[in-house]
This record gives C-alpha cells, sequence and structure tokens, in this order.
C-alpha cells in the first residue's frame, strides 16, 4: 500500500528526519521534483496492529489476513518497498522493541494479540524499526540524481533497497531516505554483444541487458525464450544485476561458468556525483574493477548489468534427499561422505547445494549431461550418495534435462517460494580446494561440523553453497586477479555456512547472547580456512571485515570510493567506506550497540 505524503504522516512518524530536512516543504519540493513517486514507508505488517509508534491506529483487517498468509512468501516482500526477506532489515535490533513483526512459527503468521489476547488495544506497538520512512520508487535516472541532491543538502541518509535480498542488513537504515530501484525490469537479448566505446573484437557473443530490478526467475524464463542459459543465483526473487552480481555472484553452474563477475560485460550505473556512467573494459574501468565484487549500496546506483549467457544445453541434476527424522549421527556420516566426494564431484563438472539432510547438484558437462546414455554417467557419479539416501529411507533423483530451465521449473522454483520472515543470520567460510584433496583435511572439515555443534550448531542444518568458481580444471576466463572479488573464491571447492536464527520476538539479552555464539564459529573457520568469505552471506558482526570480505583488495576499493563518492553520500553497514567508529553512531546504533557488546564477549 503506498502512503501519499503528509504532515500529519510526518508528525506520527515522530522521527528527527524532519529537522535535519528542515521543514515539510523540502520533502514536498522532492516529491514534486519527481513527479509524485516519493511515498511514506511502514512496516510490512502494520495492517495488524492497533498501535504505531505509540499512537492508536486502526487495524485493518483484510491487509492483515494477506500479510499473515504471505509472510513467508518471497515474492510477496520482493514487490513490496518495505519488505525484505529477513527480519533483521525491518528490525531495530539494538532496541527489541523498535520492530513491528509477527510471530513467525506459525502459518499464518500470527499478529501478537492474536497470539496472547483478544484484544488488539493490548498488544504492543508497531514500531517503525530500521525501515527506511520515505522511499522513491524510482522510474528513471531523474529521480536518482534528484535524491542524490537531496541527501547531499539536507543531510538526510540514502539507501538503496531492490528485492530485499539482504542478510548484511545494508538495505535498510533508521531515519533513511530509501532509492527503490525494483521497477528497473528491463530485458534485452544481443546475438552479439560488444561493451561500449570497445572494439568489435571485443564481442562477448550472446547476452542479456537486464535492468538492476529485473528478477532471477525473469531473466531465466527469458533466457530460455532465446535459446540461452543464464548463470545465475538459486533464488527466483533475488535481482540478478543488483546486490548479487556486485558481490560476487554464484551459481550452482559455477563450477564450469564461472561467477557472476566472471561473465558481466557492462554496468551502467549513477555515481553519487549525478552522472550516467558506462563502466566496462574499455571505459571507466576502475570502476569496472570494483563493481565486480566491491559489493552494493555504495559506489552509485546501478541500472542495468549485461550478462554473458550460454546456449541450451543438456544438465545433469541429482537431488537427494534424508529422511526428515534423520538423526544427528547420521546426518554427520553423510557430511563425511560429501567432504569425501566433492573434489572428485567438482572436477566432473558438479556444482550446487550440500546440506546436512540433502544434496542438490547440477551439471552441464557432455561426460556426465548426456541424452544418449539413460543418465548412466550422472547416476554412477552419484551412486555412492543414492546408496546412502536409500539405506536410510531417503530418496534419490538423478537425471539428464535437455535445458537447464527444466530443472530450474521442477527442483529450484518450487523450494524457494516461501523462504523469507524470519531473522536468519550467517557466518561463512570459503573453504580451500587442497582440504578435501587427503584423509588429514576431510578430517578437518568433519572436526569443524563437530566443533559447531559444540557450540550449539545441529548438522542436520548445515548449509554449504559448492558454488565456487573453475574446479573443474582450475583453468578459466578469469581467476579473479583483474576484479575486486575476493581472491580465495579461486582456490575454494566449498562456501560454508552456518546459520542462527532469533525469535521474532528475542530480548535484546537473549540477542546479544544467540549472535555472540554465533561469532564463537567464526575464529574456528579461520583456523581452518583464513578469513575468506563472501561478503553477501557472511556475519554482518565479522570483526574483520575488510580483510574477510576483499583481502588485500580493499584498500584499492576504498580509494575508488573517494573518487566516486568523495562526500560519502552513500554509507551503508561495512561497506566500502565505512568507518568502525560508525558502531557508535545514530545512525547506525540498530547494528552499532549490538557489534560492541559482541566484541565484549568474544
Amino acid at each position: 500500500m503506498k502512503n501519499r505524503l503528509s504532515v500529519s504522516f510526518w508528525i506520527l512518524l515522530g522521527l528527527d528526519v524532519l529537522a535535519r530536512a528542515q521543514d515539510a516543504a523540502a520533502w514536498v519540493a522532492l516529491n514534486s521534483s519527481v513527479g509524485g513517486r516519493l511515498y511514506s514507508a511502514t512496516p510490512l505488517a502494520l495492517p495488524c496492529f492497533s498501535q504505531y509508534n505509540g499512537n492508536n491506529v486502526a487495524p485493518d483487517t483484510a491487509a492483515c489476513a494477506t500479510v499473515r498468509e504471505n509472510y513467508r512468501t518471497n515474492t510477496f516482500r520482493a514487490d513490496s518497498p518495505a519488505g525484505y526477506m529477513y527480519l533483521q532489515d525491518e528490525m531495530c535490533l539494538g532496541e527489541p522493541l523498535n520492530q513491528c513483526v509477527l510471530d513467525n512459527t506459525v502459518d499464518p503468521a500470527l499478529a501478537p494479540w492474536l497470539g496472547t489476547s483478544s484484544d488488539p488495544e493490548a498488544a504492543p506497538s508497531c514500531n517503525q524499526g530500521s525501515v527506511p520512512p520515505y522511499y522513491l520508487e524510482v522510474q528513471e535516472v531523474a529521480d536518482i540524481t534528484q535524491a542524490l541532491t537531496f541527501s547531499r543538502q539536507h543531510g538526510v541518509p540514502l539507501i538503496i533497497k531492490n528485492s530485499g535480498h539482504d542478510f548484511m542488513t545494508r538495505n535498510s537504515q533508521k531515519g533513511s531516505l530509501s532509492l527503490w530501484v525494483h521497477r528497473l525490469d528491463g530485458l534485452a537479448y544481443h546475438d552479439d554483444f560488444v561493451p561500449e566505446g570497445c572494439a568489435q573484437t571485443s564481442s562477448v557473443g550472446r547476452a542479456i541487458a537486464a535492468g538492476t530490478g529485473a528478477s532471477t526467475a525473469s531473466i531465466m524464463e527469458f533466457a530460455s525464450q532465446h535459446g540461452s542459459t543464464f548463470i545465475g543465483g538459486y533464488s527466483p526473487t533475488v535481482a540478478a544485476s543488483g546486490g548479487w552480481i556486485l558481490g560476487g555472484g554464484h551459481s550452482v553452474l559455477s563450477p564450469v561458468y564461472g561467477l557472476g563477475v566472471d561473465r558481466v560485460a557492462q554496468f551502467t550505473l549513477v555515481t553519487p556525483d549525478g552522472a550516467i556512467r558506462v563502466a566496462n573494459a574499455c571505459q571507466n574501468e576502475d570502476l569496472f574493477w570494483a563493481l565486480r565484487g566491491g559489493g552494493g549500496g555504495t559506489f552509485g546506483v546501478v541500472l542495468e548489468a549485461v550478462h554473458s549467457v550460454e546456449p541450451v544445453m543438456p544438465v545433469a541434476v541429482a537431488n537427494i534427499l534424508l529422511p526428515a527424522n534423520t538423526t544427528v549421527e547420521t546426518s554427520l556420516e553423510w557430511i563425511k561422505l560429501m567432504t569425501e566426494e566433492s573434489l572428485r564431484w567438482g572436477k566432473e563438472g558438479w556444482g550446487g547445494h550440500a546440506a546436512g539432510l540433502y544434496l542438490t547438484h547440477m551439471n552441464p558437462l557432455p561426460p556426465i549431461a548426456n541424452l544418449t546414455d539413460g543418465n548412466a554417467a550422472a547416476q554412477e557419479s552419484m551412486r555412492r550418495a543414492t546408496e546412502f539416501a536409500l539405506s536410510v529411507g531417503g530418496t534419490s533423483v538423478v537425471e539428464v534435462f535437455p535445458d537447464f530451465i527444466d530443472i530450474w521449473n521442477q527442483f529450484v522454483q518450487p523450494g524457494a517460494a516461501a523462504t523469507a520472515g524470519t531473522a536468519r543470520f550467517l557466518t561463512s567460510r570459503l573453504l580451500p580446494e587442497e582440504l578435501f584433496a587427503d584423509e588429514a583435511g576431510i578430517s578437518k572439515i568433519n572436526g569443524l561440523i563437530l566443533a559447531a555443534q559444540d557450540l550449539g550448531f545441529d548438522p542436520r542444518n548445515l548449509y554449504v553453497p559448492v558454488t565456487t568458481p573453475f574446479v573443474v580444471d582450475g583453468t578459466g576466463p578469469a581467476n579473479g586477479s583483474d576484479m575486486a572479488v575476493n581472491p580465495a573464491w579461486y582456490g575454494a571447492l566449498w562456501h560454508i555456512s552456518f546459520s542462527t536464527y532469533l525469535p521474532w520476538n528475542s530480548s535484546y539479552e537473549e540477542r546479544v547472547k544467540a549472535l555472540t555464539t554465533h561469532a564463537k564459529v567464526t575464529p574456528l573457520m579461520e583456523e581452518l580456512a583464513g578469513r575468506g568469505s563472501y561478503l553477501n552471506e557472511a556475519n554482518p558482526f565479522e570483526p574483520n571485515w575488510q580483510e574477510s570480505w576483499w583481502a588485500d583488495n580493499y584498500p584499492r576499493l576504498l580509494e575508488i570510493k573517494k573518487k566516486y563518492d568523495p562526500e560519502g553520500v552513500l554509507d551503508c553497514w561495512k561497506c566500502v567506506g565505512f568507518q568502525d567508529e560508525e558502531f557508535s553512531s545514530d545512525r547506525f546504533g540498530c547494528q552499532g550497540k549490538l557489534q560492541l557488546d559482541i566484541d565484549k564477549q568474544t
């Protein structure tokens, strides 16, 4: 629901943004300059509450029912300017009462008063949390330039929001103006794309130009309609030309075809000075380097990225599941089997996900993925995993499909439809390939799983993207040396991660305790694998974040940041240019208070 700006609404918000913007006239002027597309943003769950920021409001029964029924639905959240996949982007983590969330332990989700009382007046207030109080629905470049000017003139923080996929709390910020770019979703196919300003000999062949808001699902379908395969992420609602690729962009097909940053040919963006720039190998090369792995929300507002795509080809899939009632002991045996088999699988071209209760891998290489042997090669490659799963009452499907879109529609989209609506935190590391080469290394990996179990992590919840680039033979069109992405990607086989979920109604003490335990697994992973981590799926409270996410690339990234954004107009939590001193600032108080207390504990 869109809320037109009004003085009464600003009073209801009770925020100091007004003071920084001098008066309501400044907001009215901004709204006029962007064609009336400036709106007030209220929390997603507000229709279910009778108080908002301490003021009485009328619950909207019909709208509340819609929110409750779709609370875990990814598309519902992606299509809302105030919708975030993970509740930490809505909560003010340092102030547990400053949030507006529902009880996500049941389906449909419950409003607090539905679970505790029949009287809505007894419910706690829905508070703004870290949801930006205003958003601008971006439709054209002028919207962005006007917002940048407004931010500089009035000191109002500016953040960029797309589909809401952000474990790191960067696409929301208390008291900010949100640039909602999700409507920039145009798609164009090129048989023979030559980056702008480059010689004709620099063609990358077939490619898709995708607006920053285009979802992975829409690009996958568009590519298939043009006889092509897009090497994209695993969540259908992720915006592939946004934070996914800016952070690196891993895929189940990355072991053969590389990361998203290996395949991007060009970016078009608005830099913080308001200029429209094209960044590729032939112009604005420093920016092109930074955008390939330097992270989103900091170097500019991306309008479009051009992705190289592959012709349609057969792809094998292995979807092997253990029973839901699997014991911890059986899960540990399963994980050990995967550590023993993963290097061979990687060299054969398999990539995907290895988890405590399942394995889902894909392979596009002809020795495995061919339509002539009746699935024999694929099934033999996965024989040991299949036999294990079947022996404990699980299931196994291993077969070859003529087009990746068939696998996408059957195995990916259904399972990724309702994964939102939780406060899920990750901590991760890129495990070097050599760890999987002998029994000593494999023993260390399994030792890490046991050590994490001692901290309270259930091995059955283990989640490992096996989506690192060029595992197959160690050679490929890139090795990370000409881009900002963490070079640890190019020597790794697993991207291992551990998850912690905060209860929707957790107290501050409970949050500190849970996230302190969460942080304690990080040194265990560092001891095994070093500090290499994926910045989009990391612990937002990582202490050595610059080194962990960018290694030796950070100093150059900081130089480029200062070149294109000397005033620091775009500033988000632990993005390039963020200063640790900001932990104590009001702007980042929702995360900073927790960071300081976690640091004391660890």
